[in-house]
């Protein structure tokens, strides 16, 4: 059960951290990965209060002026603000002793914002921002970022792993969706230099954006998955659902290759007891 984290994104957008951990604390929660949806907060000294194994997720510590981090952006300012959270995040590692340090693989397009409605968690995308011919510059961005952030990561002595993306509806603005880029990120890097943070949600909505098959797309990852975020949705929208027995994604979950593996659970808006359910599948799996 160690390896079960529970993303602090389940409560409401713009809580402040403290309220997801006492709502996890005295529960059979042991492991915590601190989410990007908190208000900020001068201080998280209170981090230290408590026993969960932490890992850090993306905008965490939550920034005093509000931007969406974009390490592929066409905006050089942009960039730079993403790189510098992003060795702030990982210095903060060190401080609360976090495990893991992930983080989005960046945006063709630079998002207007988080998401407005509860129905689906992506950001707010703007196709009159849309250029594809920039995929090519943005790419290139990317792999930049990517160099300076894992040379920083190592000096710090910090794991590493981007997250998958995936979008039915706004495919056009991610990148890091489909295999064929993993192949040209697995070329460049180890996977002692930077890991893989599958996001079973997102690849739910990338395999059906572009037609390519779940269980392939794992195998051909493999050995780069350090992490999984779970959720479920409609294969429509990233709703950020609870799990459900019976479907897809418990037999990678449960394979015997990802045992070690960390797994998120990356809920929103949900009560703690829906979270505790969820955690009772893993060890009812022999009813899945």
């Amino acid at each position: 059960m160690n390896n079960i984290f529970v993303s602090t994104t389940f409560v409401p957008d713009g809580s402040p951290l403290r309220d997801a951990l006492e709502l996890c604390n005295g529960t059979t929660i042991q492991s915590i990965e601190i989410g990007s949806n908190h208000c900020f907060e001068e201080n998280y000294q209170y981090l230290l209060d408590y026993d969960f194994q932490y890992l850090v997720h993306n905008y965490f510590p939550i920034p005093k002026k509000s931007f969406v981090i974009n390490i592929a952006s066409q905006s050089s300012e942009t960039r730079e603000m993403s790189i510098k959270h992003i060795k702030k995040a990982i210095d903060y590692c060190n401080l609360i002793n976090a495990k893991l340090y992930t983080f989005h693989p960046g945006f063709l397009t630079d998002p207007n914002g988080s998401n407005l409605s509860v129905e689906n968690y992506d950001f707010q995308w703007d196709n009159k921002k849309l250029i594809k011919s920039n995929s090519e510059s943005a790419r290139q961005n990317m792999y930049s970022s990517l160099d300076e952030i894992i040379e920083y990561a190592k000096r710090r002595g910090i794991s590493i792993a981007i997250e998958t993306e995936g979008s039915l509806h706004k495919k056009e603005h991610l990148l890091m969706q489909r295999p064929s880029e993993y192949t040209e990120f697995m070329q460049k890097y180890s996977n002692t230099d930077i890991g893989i943070n599958l996001n079973i949600g997102h690849l739910n909505l990338a395999s059906k954006a572009f037609n390519f098959g779940r269980k392939e797309f794992v195998d051909h990852v493999q050995n780069y998955i350090i992490a999984m975020e779970l959720s479920h949705n409609d294969g429509k929208e990233d709703e950020h659902l609870p799990l459900k027995p019976n479907l897809w994604y418990w037999d990678i979950i449960h394979n015997e290759r990802f045992k070690e593996v960390y797994k998120i659970l990356e809920f929103r808006n949900t009560p703690i007891d829906r979270i505790l359910d969820s955690i009772n599948l893993f060890s009812n799996k022999n009813d899945i």
